[in-house]
């Protein structure tokens, strides 16, 4: 049973240095921020210029 819980402590371990390695090398992450960010600006500007004119 001791065995059996340490193996499996060992490999979650090892799932979380893989997934730590993975987030090492960050994939466009800067595009996913943008665009939420963009989503929200569209309509704020949209709202803004029909205050204003």
């Amino acid at each position: 049973m001791k065995e059996d819980l340490e193996q499996r402590i060992r490999v979650l371990e090892l799932e979380v240095e893989k997934m730590k390695e993975e987030n090492k090398h960050p994939r466009h992450s800067w595009i996913w921020a943008f665009v939420p960010i963009l989503a929200l600006l569209i309509p704020i500007a949209a709202i803004l210029r029909d205050t204003f004119n």
